[in-house]
């Protein structure tokens, strides 16, 4: 006798479905460091549109708990009015086109490393949840805020902006 619903073998689902690989970015995401900085403004900053918050959240849920995975996809431009928002008023070290996440379950810290013009950003089981959180206020809109990349008290922070060209509030009402 059974009890619910019996569900088919395995086997009948054939292979399981690549999320990682079926995912398409959407929106703005702009990462950068600046060239010369001060105490206050060392490490990693990020902007992204609400689209793009969403957009990057839906990789991050796509490749947690999964195998290891990477998937690369292009940045938008650092512009002054992106700057303007954390206000430091300072160069930015280089304009990064294009950004590789990877996503490795037992990888316990957060780390971005550039190599030329790009961005190569790893991420495990550990964090990855507090990177999709973070890009979820940024989406609603918050900003000015960090995020702890390892339990290393002297590691850089990544602070997120939001962006300036954004209505958050007609925004949210979709």
């Amino acid at each position: 006798m059974s009890i619910g619903p019996t569900l088919p073998s395995r086997a009948s689902f054939g292979t399981m479905r690549d999320w990682v690989k079926e995912w398409h970015p959407d929106g703005r995401l702009c990462i950068w460091r600046y060239a010369d900085p001060g105490r206050n403004w060392r490490g990693w900053h990020l902007a992204a549109d609400p689209v793009g918050c969403r957009s990057l959240r839906r990789l991050l849920d796509c490749m947690q708990g999964g195998e290891a995975c990477s998937r690369k996809f292009g940045l938008a431009p650092v512009t002054g009015a992106i700057l303007s928002v954390p206000n430091a008023g300072r160069k930015i070290e280089v304009h990064f086109k294009r950004l590789r996440i990877s996503y490795l379950p037992d990888f316990e810290d957060l780390h971005l490393a550039a190599e030329d013009e790009r961005l190569l950003m790893t991420v495990g089981d550990r964090r990855i949840h507090k990177l999709s959180s973070a890009f979820a206020l940024v989406e609603k809109g918050g900003g000015d805020f960090d995020v702890r990349t390892s339990e290393d008290r002297k590691a850089d922070p990544w602070m997120f902006w939001w962006m300036p060209d954004i209505n958050y509030h007609l925004e949210n009402r979709q």
